[in-house]
């Protein structure tokens, strides 16, 4: 793979969308942005088009940033996932929602689009830029709080209701999206070695009196030859997010001191259990302290909101997820707080100056090389403790 200047693929692409909206002569700024350490796949620029008479256009690109050895390596393809997403899947949803004639309270929101690069190495979207109109993202090295929480699963709860509208006007289409876009459990045959290193590294981080518990627990239930029931649930299967997390999201506090959510990141649908979305928030984003406040309050709240979601579209919660149904899947997805644990945090809790590069020739093994924060022992043994505490480790 040869180096790409990915300031010059996006003012390619820039100019285009110029010219579609009749930007003549345009003034075109781009500006890189920091990520933080929150995104590995993508660089990230906010970029204005801008011409006399026009309203200028406040725009947020990524560009790919991923090797070639790292692409091998992903169990999805990211960008054209993303680029499904924003062209096709969101205007469904959108379709669905004017149909149903959603207020604007009950309505998913996402970021407006504006056009994409399919081409390899240079895949890039541009869409609207959130931030001129006062969302931000939420700290990743932050737990979250009830606030933010309960309105992050209210979007969540939305999502996950569009998709079973979605299949429900369009069962064939569907139903060939759903089996194209379910997990491939021999894709996991290249992150044997990883997985099994960031369960030393876990262990190693662990309170001495769980050492042993958390290693054996996850070598017989959630080892790596047992990952894939996580990702082939015999429960609902709806298109779930796959990388609901904080950073993922962005939010804007009201006047009123109410928040509004918006997902962003679509590089990971993935045909799955709404579960895996709600944990993912859950043991990505929270602490110990929020756990023992708020998750059954939280696990409680989304099912209420996907209820709600639900009929807003005209659809009966009884029969497409009944509450013995989900409290079935949260008991069957359990183990999986433990698996992000050990998979996830060690980057989602990195210092901006170690985050890993998803560039060089380690491809996804430079997590395993990654400088770990402090943050990240005191995240692991929260989830640990959970575990304990409610009786299964």
């Amino acid at each position: 793979m040869t180096n790409i200047n990915t300031e010059v693929v996006l003012r390619k692409l820039l100019d285009n969308i110029a010219k579609e909206h009749n930007y003549n002569d345009p003034n075109v700024s781009v500006r890189a942005i920091t990520t933080d350490g929150a995104s590995y796949s993508s660089m990230l620029y906010a970029a204005t088009i801008s011409t006399p008479n026009k309203e200028e256009l406040q725009l947020f690109a990524k560009v790919a940033n991923v090797g070639e050895i790292a692409r091998s390596q992903l169990l999805l393809p990211l960008f054209d996932i993303e680029r499904f997403a924003y062209k096709e899947l969101l205007p469904a949803y959108e379709k669905i929602q004017d149909r149903n004639k959603l207020s604007n309270k009950d309505r998913l929101v996402w970021p407006k689009f504006y056009g994409c690069n399919p081409n390899l190495y240079e895949e890039t979207v541009v869409l609207e830029n959130l931030k001129t109109k006062g969302y931000v993202a939420y700290d990743r090295l932050k737990s979250i709080d009830w606030a933010y929480a309960s309105k992050a699963v209210e979007s969540l709860a939305k999502f996950h209701a569009l998709s079973i509208a979605y299949g429900e006007e369009n069962p064939t289409q569907y139903a060939e999206l759903l089996a194209k876009m379910k997990f491939n459990p021999d894709s996991l045959n290249k992150m044997a070695g990883t997985f099994d290193k960031l369960v030393d590294m876990a262990v190693a981080v662990t309170k001495e009196d769980n050492k042993e518990r958390l290693r054996q627990y996850i070598l017989k239930e959630s080892g790596f030859k047992n990952i894939d029931k996580f990702y082939q649930s015999t429960g609902l299967i709806i298109l779930s997010h796959g990388d609901y997390k904080p950073s993922n999201l962005m939010h804007k506090t009201n006047k009123d001191g109410s928040i509004d959510v918006i997902p962003v990141d679509y590089q990971t649908i993935s045909a799955n259990s709404p579960i895996k979305d709600l944990y993912y928030l859950i043991f990505t984003g929270s602490d110990e302290e929020f756990r023992r406040h708020h998750y059954e309050q939280l696990i409680d709240h989304y099912y209420q909101q996907l209820c709600r979601a639900l009929r807003n579209l005209n659809l009966d919660p009884e029969k497409h997820y009944p509450k013995k149904n989900y409290e079935k899947d949260l008991k069957d997805f359990m183990p999986f707080g433990l698996v992000l644990g050990v998979l996830a945090l060690p980057v989602i809790t990195v210092e901006a100056e170690n985050a890993p590069s998803l560039q060089d020739e380690n491809g996804l093994n430079s997590i395993l090389t990654t400088k770990t924060s402090n943050l990240y022992p005191e995240r692991l043994n929260g989830i640990v403790n959970d575990y304990v505490r409610w009786g299964i480790l």
